[in-house]
């Protein structure tokens, strides 16, 4: 039986022969000293000192049907189209100013994308550097394009493999925050409250006009479980580290409001931190990316009522999300979000894969580099691009349970209740559920998170935010009970804000207090300084006002 693979067209090197080439492709040559060295002098110091049986003949026949050739016997054009392969765009003046018309049609397909991309790249190289004829280039690439000579080239290919992360300092208009920058190098598994204060001064820095979008990422997720948003600190002061994070929140969608804002999220976001990270949906994320929702978490036990306005309303992102799904959620005992989740509730905009996060994410980049007010369309579009099927949600085939046991919470329903109901359902998922709703801890959590989102459904948004940050300090405290954390008198958010605290003072920007939201209600200050001015006034009849569309 003849050992050649024949499996791929024009293969013409047996199973021994790859396998040889393969250890030459993948030998550590900066180790050696020739990582600049020319083929000739590798190839040499391979059958030397590593495989003294290799037929170098046979290596070198391969190598050039890899387009792997000696640079004296490359031609001019070859050098020519190898520099501009190799040339950094990104960091080029004004090619950005060339991206619009790259993402100006609805055709989204990474073929279509990339040949207007290609094509925008070559214009400018040619009319900045040196000439280059795209059609001559785009010719002379399918007449050299190299022969796949193994079945499983894509495995080992460079093309395939992604970089260990992503250069972001080259994208001179985007405003890149590194969260792992803004930790306390002693303390990097909590959000202190100075890494929050950090956090803040960074986003202020980002309305320059210089910045068309701003970029969150964290340089340190690595490893099986890496950590892109960790805990909020519950130790110290909790009540300040509560309001510098609510401050941060506020100071990220209000950024969101002048241009884009996206987060790179490849790994773990603490339920404790969520506020911050739905201050946008333009979140990509990769299968590294989880939330641990369920209660039976530490910091769940800590600071529960996180984002409860996001959760209370999913049904405004772009997603048909079904009544009691919020419910659902915040009240299962153990789910963990991941991106197939996260995208079903239309809380993302992209997932790319962990070996190709990095690469993905420079390519993203290089779209929020398009001038306004193209920039969020060319944002997205360019998530769509690198955009993979991040697999099938677990919360869709739960959508009958949701509709019927859990939509009635949204209603008035008690927790206790729906596990009385449950009771007699004779499912585990049931039976997991009557005992995560009898546990005292749980069930004190489970009955905040319920009354907290049928509380801020009725309320302006910034009437929320004070609802919810006074809830949560009140829970720092030891509090509780569901009717004491969401009573009906809302402090102002202002007020809430503004209280002296051990957190150092926000300086003011343009004369406004740091704490007041853009496009905050005036019905609604107005309400909250004398509500009996109001009395005759239906509250129903624009409880459905939502001051921030994002």
């Amino acid at each position: 039986m003849s050992n050649e693979i024949t499996q791929v067209k024009g293969c013409e090197f047996t199973t021994d022969e790859l396998q040889r080439f393969h250890h030459y492709y993948k030998y550590d040559w900066a180790a050696a000293g020739l990582v600049s060295a020319p083929v000739s002098k590798r190839i040499q110091h391979f059958v030397e000192t590593v495989d003294p049986g290799i037929d170098s003949n046979r290596l070198q026949e391969w190598l050039h049907t890899m387009g792997i050739v000696e640079e004296s016997e490359k031609s001019e054009q070859a050098r020519l189209y190898e520099r501009f392969e190799n040339f950094d765009f990104a960091a080029a003046v004004g090619f950005n100013q060339m991206l619009a018309d790259v993402y100006a049609t609805d055709d989204v397909s990474k073929h279509g994308v990339g040949e207007r991309m290609d094509q925008a790249k070559a214009q400018y190289y040619s009319d900045n550097i040196e000439p280059l004829v795209y059609s001559e280039y785009k010719e002379y690439k399918e007449v050299n394009a190299p022969k796949p000579v193994c079945p499983y080239q894509d495995l080992w290919d460079p093309k395939g493999a992604d970089k260990e992360s992503a250069d972001t300092n080259k994208f001179a208009n985007v405003r890149t925050i590194d969260i792992a920058k803004l930790l306390d190098p002693d303390n990097v598994d909590v959000l202190t409250i100075g890494a929050i204060n950090l956090f803040i001064d960074a986003a202020k820095t980002a309305y320059d006009q210089k910045y068309f979008a701003v970029a969150v990422v964290n340089s340190r997720c690595n490893g099986p479980e890496p950590m892109f948003l960790p805990a909020l600190s519950s130790t110290g002061d909790c009540p300040a580290t509560l309001k510098a994070a609510m401050r941060l929140q506020i100071e990220l969608r209000n950024l969101n409001k002048t241009k884009p804002l996206v987060f790179f999220a490849n790994g773990v976001v603490d339920t404790s931190t969520l506020g911050i990270l739905m201050s946008t949906v333009d979140i990509v994320t990769s299968e590294m990316f989880c939330v641990s929702i369920g209660s039976v978490s530490q910091s769940s036990q800590k600071f529960p009522l996180s984002a409860l306005y996001d959760w209370a309303h999913l049904s405004n992102h772009q997603a048909k999300v079904s009544k009691g799904t919020a419910e659902y959620i915040m009240c299962s005992p153990d789910l963990v979000l991941r991106s197939a989740e996260w995208s079903t509730l239309g809380l993302g905009i992209g997932f790319v894969s962990h070996r190709k996060f990095a690469s993905g994410m420079e390519q993203i980049l290089l779209a929020a580099s398009c001038p306004p007010p193209h920039t969020r369309d060319a944002l997205r579009k360019a998530c769509a691009v690198e955009s993979v099927y991040s697999g099938p949600s677990k919360i869709n085939v739960w959508e009958q349970e949701i509709s019927k046991y859990f939509a009635p919470l949204a209603d008035g329903k008690t927790v206790l209740e729906l596990a009385d109901e449950l009771r007699a359902v004779k499912a585990p998922w049931a039976e997991k559920y009557v005992v995560f709703a009898n546990a005292k801890e749980s069930n004190n959590v489970a009955k905040a998170r319920v009354a907290g989102m049928q509380r801020v459904r009725g309320l302006e948004y910034s009437q929320a935010l004070a609802l919810e940050l006074s809830a949560a300090i009140a829970w720092a405290a030891g509090t509780t009970e569901e009717t004491k954390l969401f009573s009906r008198n809302i402090p102002s958010l202002s007020d809430l804000l503004s209280e002296n605290t051990h957190a150092t003072p926000e300086p003011q920007r343009n004369g406004a207090l740091q704490s007041e939201v853009a496009g905050e209600c005036p019905f609604a200050k107005m309400y909250r300084k004398n509500p009996e001015r109001f009395k005759h006034v239906n509250l129903g009849s624009i409880a459905d006002h939502h001051s921030l569309d994002l």
